[in-house]
């Protein structure tokens, strides 16, 4: 999700016809303030990042918002001030909250003040567990999660995830042109990681059960065309207990940013959180601030795993291999072609060149460093 935009994204129905819906306000680039981020009360880090709202067809990066000053300030008297690490980002080192405080989060920038409503410290409960559901019919793989609290005090609950898998390139290319010479590749360019951090909003609730569990909510789902399975993959998920405020707030958005635009959907409207302008009321700010424990849970699966189905497909080549004379491979760089093999018999006088997508997995956005955890 990109907090960057205003949440007005649906449609308009005018004399039978769906036109695009495009508030005033929408299209006011750098003017309003959007606050991410919660304290996290227990024992992590703290992090909340600042930038400015963008039009919507804008698709640039927001901008960001620096050289802010950044506080949580407790109902009690308790006061800390955020690092300002640049690049719109401000964090707070770990440390202990009461839980019966209140507390809220203050920004002024520029000579403007804002701030949060006070909000409740939420006291998160353990996840129970994170596996994995085979649906080969419909050639996909559901990551679930499951979670209770026995006080009942939770109902509202929130997720976040972090993916981690080992990729590997359609071809590999142990061999380059240096020099007008053929030399032997440094790098290994076939094995690659990525990590994606999925935006989309996963909320649950189970206050209109008796008790309060949640069963089996799908956090991930990755369908068979996908490559995240096939060597290695990590799924990290981070648990939130919200309130009820803040469930319906995630709620909306979620209703907001990721419909489809249709006649049925939600009419348009302004959502916009639980912050203000301490200068101006009528100035409008973006964000949601809450304060909360974290809890965490991780699970790592290898096609070994999954026994009766090998997960996903191998990546392919848009292209099929080309062929050059040793003549005119001599001036190749890997931006035009890379090698991944030869024809004829030592020393080879063809070679077969592919698109660097299909032989360098940096091209499918991957890393060659491996983490040091995985």
């Amino acid at each position: 999700m990109k907090y960057g935009v205003l949440f007005l994204i649906l449609t308009l129905v005018v004399a039978g016809c769906i036109d695009p819906f495009n508030p005033s306000d929408a299209n006011k680039d750098g003017k309003y303030l959007v606050i991410n981020g919660f304290l996290n009360t227990g024992g992590d880090t703290s992090y909340i990042s600042l930038s400015r709202t963008q039009g919507l067809s804008d698709k640039t990066v927001p901008t960001v918002v620096t050289g802010a000053v950044v506080r949580v300030v407790g109902d009690k008297g308790t006061t800390y001030t955020f690092t300002d690490k640049g690049s719109g980002n401000y964090f707070l080192a770990p440390r202990s909250f009461p839980v019966t405080e209140n507390f809220m989060l203050t920004v002024n920038v520029g000579g403007k003040g804002y701030a949060s409503e006070y909000v409740p410290v939420k006291q998160t409960p353990d996840i129970d567990s994170v596996s994995w559901r085979m649906y080969q019919s419909e050639g996909k793989m559901n990551f679930v999660v499951n979670t209770h609290d026995a006080t009942g005090n939770t109902r509202f609950y929130r997720w976040k995830v972090e993916e981690t898998y080992e990729f590997r390139s359609a071809y590999g290319s142990y061999i380059l042109v240096k020099n007008g010479k053929i030399e032997p590749r440094a790098e290994n360019l076939t094995t690659c990681w990525r990590t994606d951090l999925p935006g989309n909003i996963m909320i649950a609730t189970s206050a209109k059960l008796t008790d309060d569990v949640i069963r089996n909510y799908p956090v991930v789902t990755i369908l068979n065309a996908s490559n995240k399975l096939l060597v290695k993959y990590s799924l990290l998920v981070r648990q939130y207990a919200l309130t009820q405020d803040a469930y319906e707030y995630w709620d909306q958005l979620a209703k907001t940013t990721e419909t489809t635009g249709g006649i049925f959907d939600p009419q348009p409207s302004v959502l916009t959180g639980n912050f203000h302008s301490v200068n101006n009321k009528d100035e409008l700010v973006f964000g949601y601030f809450s304060a909360v424990s974290e809890k965490k849970k991780r699970i790592t699966v290898t096609p070994a795993d999954f026994k009766s189905w090998y997960p996903g497909s191998f990546p392919s080549c848009p292209s099929p291999p080309d062929t050059l004379e040793f003549m005119d491979i001599r001036s190749l760089i890997d931006d035009a072609g890379m090698i991944i093999g030869t024809i004829d018999e030592p020393p080879p006088s063809r070679y077969l060149i592919v698109p660097p997508v299909c032989a360098d997995c940096r091209r499918m956005g991957g890393t060659l460093t491996k983490p040091s955890w995985f």
